[in-house]
């Protein structure tokens, strides 16, 4: 086995995160030598996964996994341990970075990675770790920092402009009517990063 490992990180651990890390896991395929798992930010220890995201497959690996997982705080040690960490936002990656600034460098929101990592094709065994270098120089190419542009300049010239909303980001809309828009960034996002790492997407 490779030891590669993904973490995805949200703020509560119920809804954005478990659900990215689910269907990660239903993607890769259950012999995959990549492991994923998932945490929060400000998480609320043994909380279940959210209901909606729970009953989004039937299949005997989703519910397995959605059963038996529980909200856990992220760590330091988690993040330094991951091949890669993808954050639900740029607020979350930003608080990560404090965390533990380290590992900046192997930190991408999931959006941010579906988009930096168009292109990419690789069936080696360290290829999170080939993704991960793929994704900080695409990053490294982008218009860069300055006065005038800003980290908004930065992110409309990678995403385009969509108003005051950060496009990089998936908003928390747990519970609330926008709810099912953000289950279908998150699994939109994953299909992409599914499609880079040579997994595949099931729609069953």
């Amino acid at each position: 086995m490779s030891g590669e490992s993904i973490l995805v990180v949200c703020a509560a651990n119920v809804c954005r995160s478990p659900l990215a890390e689910l269907a990660l896991r239903r993607g890769l395929g259950a012999d995959s030598t990549i492991s994923v798992s998932s945490a929060g930010v400000r998480a609320n220890p043994g909380d279940p996964i959210c209901t909606v995201v729970a009953a989004r497959h039937d299949d005997e690996g989703w519910q397995a996994h959605a059963q038996v997982h529980r909200a856990r705080e992220v760590t330091v040690e988690l993040i330094e341990q991951s091949s890669i960490v993808l954050a639900a936002s740029r607020d979350i990656r930003g608080e990560l970075v404090r965390l533990a600034p380290r590992s900046r460098d192997w930190m991408f929101t999931i959006k941010e990675a579906a988009h930096l990592g168009s292109g990419f094709s690789s069936s080696a065994h360290d290829r999170v770790a080939e993704y991960v270098a793929h994704l900080d120089r695409a990053r490294s190419r982008a218009v860069p920092l300055t006065p005038t542009t800003g980290v908004r300049g930065r992110v409309r010239h990678l995403f385009g402009s969509r108003g005051a909303a950060d496009p990089s980001s998936i908003a928390d809309r747990h519970g609330s009517r926008g709810h099912g828009e953000t289950i279908a960034e998150v699994e939109a996002a994953v299909a992409g990063i599914l499609a880079q790492l040579g997994g595949h997407r099931r729609h069953s």
